[in-house]
């Protein structure tokens, strides 16, 4: 069975975005009340019973699961953190693996690409609801590809169709910015998305990896964990940790300033390559017509960091999601999982603001809020007002974490017995989510 050819290049996000806008100040018991029929998140399996329901409460369902993969993602992710900070480091990969799932499923219903239980289709402009992947010989409504298929499939094929893929350069915004935008100030003229695919490879994101992953996961979740030892030293799981708050702290600037000025330069550098086929950043496009980005922009970057010449080495967190070593280490994955949590979390937002939902404004806070408190990270009926302020428990735990990693650690136990007073804290990546969709 196989994704029908054209069909994802149909899917449309208009009737998305206008249920997105029906969302707003509202809780999510009331995205989809009690008689709707994804009032569980779940269509009803078969592909007769879903054209069979009115196509508006179809789009709902798959509008409402587009924020809600994204924040179940950032909990996946979490937790994965967690069991690596525990020593086990295929409960690691198994979770970092689903948050990537969870990611791809977030950024596939943005698009207005419904993945429900072997119930795969996708929102056209007219609103009808097509069938996305090939249904089998002489059972024309059975059930279609499984969720682990369809998704990697799904996404391998929008980062490929240019068509589809310059969706990701204008959903993706950094400060405000789209990719799109920055790319056309540094080359006016030239079109970026013939060389999107790459340009999402250039952020990390290598949508074709997913079936590998899956494969390894499935190793971690049903095989014997001693005979297929992954030799991930406690140090090096430590490190990571440190590495990954140290990019997605928050600023006065965005949610993800640290990252994306990292991953800005990345996106520049390959559209360098691909336009002049050398690796000259400092006598190219990205040099003589800096001054053309946005202001935003500059002050994220200086021109010396974006040709390269200034901390020309990645982070270790963009190091691991770019490697491609086999099998996939935990840190390798998650890294991937964050980065594909970044751009749910970038479609989510750009959706609602499209939508005409203020984040920022508290629009969402009937979603978020109850969330957030089922986390523990604010008391009952005390919601924090500026939720950003997630961070500042991070914040003091990461001075202790980071005091308890010198000297080295030579083992997990030597790490666990001196005095650390950040668990959970350092482990809870789903604030990010909580603080940027308030954004």
């Amino acid at each position: 069975m196989s994704i029908v050819a054209g069909v994802l290049a149909t899917a449309d996000r208009g009737h998305i975005l206008r249920a997105l806008s029906s969302f707003a100040n509202k809780a999510p018991d009331q995205w989809c009340p009690t008689g709707h029929p994804a009032s569980d998140g779940q269509l009803p399996r078969g592909w007769k019973q879903v054209l069979a329901l009115p196509p508006m409460q179809v789009v709902e369902a798959v509008a409402a699961s587009a924020p809600n993969h994204c924040i179940d993602g950032w909990s996946y992710a979490s937790r994965a953190l967690s069991a690596l900070l525990a020593g086990d480091a295929h409960a690691a990969r198994h979770l970092a693996y689903y948050a990537q799932l969870r990611a791809g499923l977030s950024i596939l219903a943005n698009l207005g690409v419904g993945i429900f239980n072997r119930t795969n289709f996708v929102v056209t402009a007219t609103g009808v609801i097509a069938r996305l992947d090939q249904p089998p010989a002489k059972k024309t409504s059975g059930p279609g590809m499984g969720t682990h298929d369809i998704v990697w499939e799904a996404l391998k094929e929008w980062a490929t169709e240019v068509q589809t893929s310059r969706i990701f350069l204008n959903l993706v915004k950094i400060r405000g910015i789209s990719l799109k935008e920055c790319l056309d100030s540094i080359w006016p003229g030239i079109p970026a998305s013939g060389a999107a695919t790459a340009l999402i490879e250039a952020w990390g994101v290598d949508l074709k990896r997913g079936k590998d992953e899956h494969v390894y996961r499935n190793i971690s979740s049903y095989s014997p964990q001693a005979m297929n030892p992954l030799g991930l030293t406690a140090p090096a799981g430590l490190r990571f940790v440190e590495g990954f708050w140290a990019l997605f702290e928050p600023t006065a600037g965005a949610s993800f300033d640290n990252l994306d000025r990292f991953l800005l330069r990345s996106l520049l550098l390959k559209q360098h390559r691909t336009v002049s086929l050398n690796q000259n950043y400092s006598q190219g496009a990205i040099a003589t017509r800096y001054q053309e980005l946005p202001a935003s922009i500059k002050a994220l970057a200086n021109v010396e960091f974006l040709t390269n010449a200034q901390q020309p080495r990645n982070p270790e967190l963009l190091q691991h999601a770019n490697s491609a070593a086999k099998p996939a280490q935990p840190t390798e994955m998650l890294a991937r999982a964050f980065l594909l949590l970044r751009v749910a979390t970038a479609f989510t937002h750009s959706s609602f603001v499209e939508a005409g939902v203020s984040c920022a404004t508290g629009d969402l806070r009937p979603w978020i809020d109850p969330w957030a408190e089922a986390r523990g990270f604010w008391a009952p009926g005390n919601a924090l007002a500026e939720p950003t302020d997630l961070w500042v428990d991070v914040e003091l735990a990461m001075i202790e974490f980071v005091e308890s990693l010198d000297p080295e650690p030579n083992s997990l136990n030597d790490w666990m017995t001196r005095t650390l007073k950040g668990l959970p804290t350092i482990c809870e990546a789903e604030r990010i989510g909580v603080w940027s969709l308030c954004a």
